[in-house]
């Protein structure tokens, strides 16, 4: 589940519209001694501003264990159909405009390469391990599925194989894509390829996903950057610009855009007065409250309840 709401957050930039999500379709096959592959679909019903994105997590080859690779895909999905009588296939080729049941999506695919079958191709061979002559070091790193990526994830979600052609073709894929993301890993200098570096490890990446959560659970007592720091035990610098690099925006934006959001929810859905509201976030001042509030949602309080 963490591994989903991580790569969401860098599909979705705004992190509230993530909620509209709702689960349509869940896959899972596991190609014995190959790869383990993961299908999971999200739809929506209010358009979302959905980037595709990619994450290549790596860890590497130590005390007798082999290399681990794992690639992660979150791109926005073609109309898909909602009708039992009319196929995803049929509406990828080209009859979406017809199909008034075809609804969007948002594909999450997971491709994890068996150690053992890694360890198989770097048989006879004395170079690196694929990502090895990059970093011997575990990291994440983020990137842009390139057109022939985004292409071969259409067919591996779109198929008729079934059985053993099945385990055949999406290991044939899954092999395509882990050539493609290392052409692509590749070309990047060092800098662009780990932007944080510190972020390459999973500790620091968990301290700023905790700095999220405390900011999501008290939106109505505002924290200091130095105090959030301290609860999770990292540099201001670096939890400053780790949550950019992983959210897309700073702590401060965030934190109000997510406050915003919350009291847009109580005063449009709970029905509550704008003085309530007020109090409730935090604020001492109303004036302060609908100043930021029409920042955010371009109303004031007032005009939001008009509606």
């Amino acid at each position: 589940m963490k591994e989903v709401q991580e790569i969401l957050a860098l599909a979705i930039p705004q992190p509230a519209m993530s909620d509209q999500l709702r689960l349509a379709e869940e896959d899972s096959v596991i190609v014995p001694d190959c790869l383990d592959f993961t299908l999971q679909r999200f739809v929506y019903d209010k358009p979302l501003p959905v980037e595709d994105v990619a994450m290549v997590v790596y860890q590497p080859a130590k005390r007798g264990q082999s290399a681990a690779i794992e690639l992660r895909y979150c791109v926005a999905g073609s109309k898909y159909c909602k009708n039992p009588s009319c196929t995803d296939q049929l509406c990828a080729e080209g009859n979406k405009e017809a199909c008034i049941d075809r609804v969007p999506s948002v594909d999450l695919i997971t491709v994890r390469f068996q150690p053992a079958f890694i360890q198989s191709l770097q048989k006879n061979t004395t170079s690196f391990s694929i990502f090895e002559n990059q970093s011997r070091k575990p990291f994440v790193k983020t990137i842009q599925p390139c057109t022939k990526s985004k292409s071969v994830l259409e067919t591996m979600v779109h198929h008729d194989y079934e059985g053993m052609l099945k385990n055949i073709f999406l290991q044939s894929r899954a092999l395509d894509l882990l050539l493609f993301s290392s052409d692509q890993f590749m070309q990047n200098d060092t800098d662009e390829r780990y932007g944080c570096r510190f972020l390459t490890h999973l500790e620091d990446r968990e301290k700023i996903e905790k700095a999220r959560s405390i900011l999501l659970e008290q939106l109505d007592s505002p924290i200091t950057i130095r105090d959030l720091a301290r609860k999770v035990a990292m540099n201001e610098c670096y939890l400053k610009k780790g949550f950019k690099a992983m959210y897309g925006t700073t702590i401060y934006d965030y934190f109000q855009k997510e406050r915003m959001e919350k009291a847009k929810g109580l005063l449009y859905e709970k029905g509550m007065s704008v003085s309530e509201v007020a109090m409730l976030m935090g604020y001492s001042c109303i004036s302060h409250f609908s100043t930021a509030f029409k920042k955010h949602t371009g109303l004031k309080p007032c005009e939001l309840l008009l509606r």
